[in-house]
């Protein structure tokens, strides 16, 4: 079942304020001070990094007759043992937006709320500022699909694992028969008789091979035999077609007695990983992976660290740069929005990228601020950045 995210679905909050009259937006922070004015709250959004790891696993099964592949049927390639194997087959890296516990704003209302002004401040349900900008919002969804992890056996040969090797319980035992001779001396006649002792012995694995190997031979002639014509019968396609499937299925499952069977199975994880700017350029360990276990916790023995790297691309730095020099004249803001920083974000498995990406991420930008009065913008609902802009 989909798993909605906070962000999944916008709302619109139609509010009795005026956005032409001056109004003045605060930002909110543990040290700031209870305001007794009308207004409400917002927040500004920042990136979750999502990454996806696709794990295959591969269960190998040594047949029951595997040891005399070679000498009767001349397989060399089957499996040796039973196994248990994983890699990892594919990561991914996507992101998201959320609520930045650091960036919570108060807009203290003018003085015209009470006169009938009215305006549009849209918020997402999670409190995030989309807008002000009137039959231009943005209110499509967003839903996120979160996989789980699949549970051991849940693959696509989930049913096969009750049927490993089924002609395996052919017949194991045959009748031997023993002759007991047996003399009797009655004076000077010696009289034989003969007694026919019969009891059921279990074969040995190497009859038991010899008769699936046999078999296996009988089913390729009955094959050839069928497709060839040589039964002289009439049959039409589709009878034709269903028996050389049959053959075709039973040859496969007597040769598996001797190859023995691999399954494959798929099974995803997710981590979730909020970048920070002191953690910049700094590999982060996000889980370890171990060929015998697969993923496994950080906290666990043995296994490879994979880690994740943030690395800044520099894009914001000229206007961070600009805005510390600059002197603010006022007290009274308006809406605060964000300048997202361009990152690079690679991921490892110790010295080798596994996948690496580029992308926007809020937090590590800048966060500045609009003039108090006349302006109707849209924003990114993902980044907190100016997406529209109405000047009057």
């Amino acid at each position: 079942m989909k798993k909605i995210t906070a962000l999944a679905i916008m709302l619109q909050l139609i509010m009795t304020c005026t956005l032409f009259a001056q109004f003045n937006v605060l930002h909110i922070d543990n040290n700031a001070a209870p305001q007794t004015k009308d207004g409400v709250f917002y927040s500004l959004p920042r990136t979750v990094v999502k990454v996806d790891v696709k794990i295959d696993r591969m269960e190998n099964y040594k047949g029951p007759y595997a040891d005399f592949a070679l000498r009767l049927l001349g397989l060399k390639n089957v499996v040796a043992e039973n196994t248990v194997d994983y890699k990892i087959s594919s990561i991914s890296i996507t992101t998201y937006p959320e609520p930045d516990p650091d960036q919570y704003y108060f807009v203290e209302l003018g003085e015209k709320v009470s006169k009938g002004e009215s305006g549009i401040l849209s918020l997402s349900d999670a409190g995030v500022i989309l807008g002000t900008l009137p039959g231009n919002l943005d209110t499509t969804g967003r839903v996120m699909i979160v996989p789980k992890p699949e549970e051991p056996g849940a693959g696509t040969d989930k049913d096969a694992f009750g049927e490993l090797f089924k002609y395996s319980a052919d017949v194991s035992v045959f009748e031997k028969v023993d002759t007991i001779i047996r003399k009797i001396n009655i004076d000077t006649m010696t009289v034989e008789r003969q007694y026919y002792k019969r009891t059921m012995v279990e074969k040995s694995p190497e009859q038991k091979a010899k008769e699936a190997a046999d078999f296996i031979s009988k089913i390729k002639e009955n094959r050839f035999n069928l497709i060839s014509g040589t039964q002289e019968v009439n049959y039409n396609r589709e009878t034709l077609e269903y028996m050389d499937n049959q053959l075709k299925t039973m040859e496969k499952e007597y040769l598996k007695l001797f190859t023995g069977i691999s399954l494959h199975k798929s099974l995803n994880f997710s981590y979730k990983y909020i970048p920070t700017p002191n953690q910049i350029n700094t590999e982060i360990p996000i889980f370890k992976f171990l060929k015998s276990k697969g993923v496994i916790d950080l906290d666990e023995p043995g296994g490879k660290v994979v880690t994740i790297k943030i690395q800044r691309v520099g894009n914001t730095n000229t206007v961070g740069n600009y805005l510390k020099k600059a002197i603010k004249d006022s007290k009274v803001q308006g809406f605060s929005y964000r300048i997202p920083e361009l990152a690079r974000i690679s991921v490892k498995l110790d010295e080798e990228t596994q996948e690496e990406s580029q992308c926007l991420l809020s937090q590590l930008g800048v966060v500045t601020n609009l003039p108090a009065n006349k302006w109707k913008v849209q924003f990114h609902k993902e980044t907190g950045g100016i997406k529209g802009l109405e000047i009057h």
